[in-house]
């Protein structure tokens, strides 16, 4: 079974990257009108901050991965239009994670033919899988991280309302911007967490496509070269 061919492999990362200069541009949009400082300066409880830079470092790792993948698939490209190579294409350095993982299920099942395939399969497939799962727990942490800084926001409201003890004008505005302040901790947070769960689940489920292809690919090929 040839790769195949109307699938362009080396645009795998390219596709990729264009999402993240999409990311780089809102960012750049948000700094641009200020909403970045708005939203640093609104939040006392700096889980926004929080959020927003684990979400970038989160994005470029994705990435990484990706790029990682783009390269399995050009190496199989090569190697696997020609199946006699299959022991060339273990030769090969495990220079990366997913490199080592492909390699190990080739040789394997190269060398257990008689055994049953399943189990290679299963254990490739959660190894292949592991980081995808990562980042699927990341956009969790960052709905969650969303929910607690909304509670602080109102921890924040509630404690500006116990400072209330007789109707006083000056007293009744430093209780409204407390309020206020916890409300858009609240607000800020919540919004927060939840844009960045969306964006990095939507990478994720790129990065899941891109490690199906490769799965299937190394799994018919090696089927293949066993028969």
């Amino acid at each position: 079974m040839i790769l195949d061919s109307s699938y362009k492999i080396d645009e795998i990362f390219f596709r990729w990257l264009y999402g993240f200069l999409v990311i780089l541009g809102l960012f750049y949009l948000l700094i641009y009108y200020g909403l970045i400082s708005e939203l640093v300066k609104n939040d006392a409880s700096y889980i926004s901050l929080l959020i927003l830079s684990v979400f970038l470092l989160s994005t470029v790792v994705l990435g990484y991965h990706v790029y990682l993948l783009n390269n399995c698939l050009i190496k199989f490209r090569i190697f696997f239009n020609d199946s006699s190579k299959i022991e060339d294409y273990c030769q090969l350095k495990n220079n990366d994670y997913y490199q080592s993982c492909i390699n190990e299920y080739i040789l394997n099942s190269t060398s257990n033919t008689k055994s049953l395939s399943m189990p290679l399969d299963d254990d490739f497939e959660i190894k292949l899988y592991k980081h995808h799962n990562l980042f699927s727990l990341i956009s969790d942490i960052f709905i969650r991280l969303g929910l607690v800084g909304t509670v602080i926001g109102f921890i924040i409201m509630l404690q500006s309302l116990s400072d209330l003890e007789n109707f006083d004008i000056n007293l009744m505005q430093n209780l409204l911007k407390d309020m206020s302040l916890g409300m858009m901790v609240a607000l800020y947070t919540t919004l927060t967490g939840l844009i960045t769960a969306i964006i990095l689940t939507l990478q994720n489920k790129y990065l899941e496509s891109v490690l199906f292809i490769v799965y299937s690919s190394v799994i018919n090929h090696t089927r293949q070269f066993i028969k």
